[in-house]
């Protein structure tokens, strides 16, 4: 112990410039700025909300963020099948989903891509059509576009 207080207070000098700060293997957990607004795993591939999602009715942001956040790893699993074909497979999706009156996903498709591939852009937006969210307040439903970010670690 007294060698390590020791050590503390004599540090060993080291040449050349400090090794660079590697980023923490978590995003931050509160909402921010388009690619950095969703805990990722500390290897492997990345799906990340990307960007604010756009709602025409009565469900909350945040609520609507909470229920994408729980499965994340289904819609991370869409982009990690076909990463193994092609390594290179990265982009921006915006599924458009239809919340009906119980919360269920009436619908879901492709409103815009980068990515262009088809077989992840189907599988999540079959993904989406499983979720159950909060019954939209007041009733009716609630349209939303919502942005996610796929890129290989």
């Amino acid at each position: 112990m007294l060698a390590f207080f020791l050590a503390c207070l004599h540090p060993v000098p080291v040449e050349g410039p400090p090794p660079p700060r590697t980023p923490p293997a978590l995003a931050p957990a509160v909402p921010a700025q388009d690619w950095e607004r969703q805990a990722v795993p500390s290897e492997g591939p990345v799906a990340r909300i990307g960007g604010d999602p756009i709602i025409l009715g009565a469900v909350d942001k945040s609520e609507i963020d909470a229920v994408v956040l729980k499965h994340m790893n289904a819609i991370r699993y869409c982009y990690t099948l076909e990463l193994e074909e092609n390594p290179t497979l990265s982009g921006k999706l915006v599924i458009k989903f239809v919340i009906a009156q119980d919360g269920s996903v009436s619908s879901a498709s492709t409103k815009a891509t980068t990515m262009n591939n088809p077989a992840v852009e189907d599988c999540v937006s079959g993904r989406f059509k499983t979720f159950m969210f909060p019954e939209p307040k007041g009733g009716g439903i609630a349209i939303v576009s919502f942005p996610l970010a796929f890129f290989p670690s």
